[in-house]
């Protein structure tokens, strides 16, 4: 890296950080952590070991049963294109289900050392890790938020105030500007992401100890069992994943607008509102959902037991389309950026 770029990521991190935000922002995490362990805490202390993940446990062979009953019964509801073709929490949701339930019995695991991966982190399961997807859930929604603020501001709020009329007065390369700019806010939200993850994951071993459930992963019909720890780095890892793509949709948004308003609200609304999802239930016709963005984007519902947004869609699929999408934003923002005028 030249020290032209060195200097442009400099300046950009300085803007980030300007009034202290980064030192107020992980303020907040820290406090979001430790009201996240107290709630668990008090909820554990009310319900005891009531509904932990072993007790009243049924045979394998019982739940596997229950699941095709509950499969035939909304196969048989029948309904128009739209209910065919979206899941929602139904045909496809029960199938990943009885998959991995016959994993683990066609395997001899006992009852209760397993749980099934999903993106909706149980409040009711008492242990660390379990809490550090809860927690790191809670977190993600306002790195996710910092990431919308930031890129709105470096872009579109410097195009409104006039800082970006100023800073091309000097000869810089419009190529090495933009990327300076989301490059800086997407290491700020990856590092926090992991900072993040670190303090979940000690506040669950706090709270919880170290003993905890191996995790279930599945992808149509392949099982994969893993331990804790190593579904909560796979966790991890969709996470900053998932602020990558998200980075480079809200730099596509932004591209769109010059006002620092506009672009705030229509990222807000499709990212963290889930409006973009909704939009693509709207527009649920054979095939599109396939080819959306925001339902290839959340690959972890590519391998959770409550299956993609769309019936078919695998996370095959998701990985290529997804990556298409964010070289055409990339792309789209850099050839927007180099013809604006300041």
């Amino acid at each position: 890296m030249n020290s032209k770029m060195k200097d442009l990521l400099y300046c950009e991190f300085y803007k980030i950080n300007r009034k202290h935000t980064l030192l107020k922002l992980a303020i907040a995490i820290v406090v979001i952590s430790l009201a996240m362990m107290g709630f668990s805490a008090l909820i554990k202390g009310v319900l005891g070991d009531s509904l932990s993940l072993g007790s009243a446990l049924r045979d394998y062979d019982e739940q596997i049963e229950s699941l095709k009953m509950q499969m035939d019964a909304i196969n048989n509801l029948g309904g128009g294109w739209r209910d065919n073709l979206i899941i929602g929490n139904t045909a496809a949701a029960y199938q990943a289900q009885i998959n991995i339930f016959q994993y683990l019995k066609d395997h001899g695991v006992p009852q209760g050392s397993v749980i099934m991966f999903s993106e909706n982190a149980g409040i009711f399961d008492f242990d660390s890790y379990s809490f550090t997807q809860l927690c790191m859930s809670a977190l993600m929604s306002v790195i996710i938020i910092f990431m919308i603020v930031a890129c709105c501001n470096t872009t579109s709020g410097e195009f409104s105030n006039g800082a970006m009329k100023m800073q091309f007065i000097r000869p810089v390369n419009k190529n090495k500007f933009f990327t300076a700019k989301w490059l800086s806010v997407v290491i700020v939200s990856e590092v926090l992401a992991v900072i993040s993850f670190l303090l979940s994951l000690i506040l669950g071993l706090i709270l919880y100890g170290p003993v905890s459930p191996n995790v279930a992963f599945v992808a149509g019909s392949a099982v994969t069992v893993v331990s804790p720890f190593g579904a909560l780095m796979l966790t991890l890892m969709l996470n900053m994943i998932k602020i990558f793509f998200l980075t480079q949709l809200t730099m596509f948004l932004c591209s769109l607008f010059n006002t620092f308003g506009k672009a705030i609200v229509l990222s807000l609304l499709l990212i963290v509102f889930d409006f973009g999802v909704y939009l693509e239930y709207v527009l649920a016709l054979p095939y599109v959902g396939y080819l959306a963005f925001f339902a290839n984007s959340n690959w972890a519902s590519g391998i959770s037991a409550s299956a993609p947004i769309f019936r078919g869609m695998t996370i095959w699929v998701m990985i290529p389309v997804t990556l298409i999408w964010c070289a055409f934003f990339m792309w789209f923002s850099y050839r927007r950026f180099n013809k604006r005028e300041v």
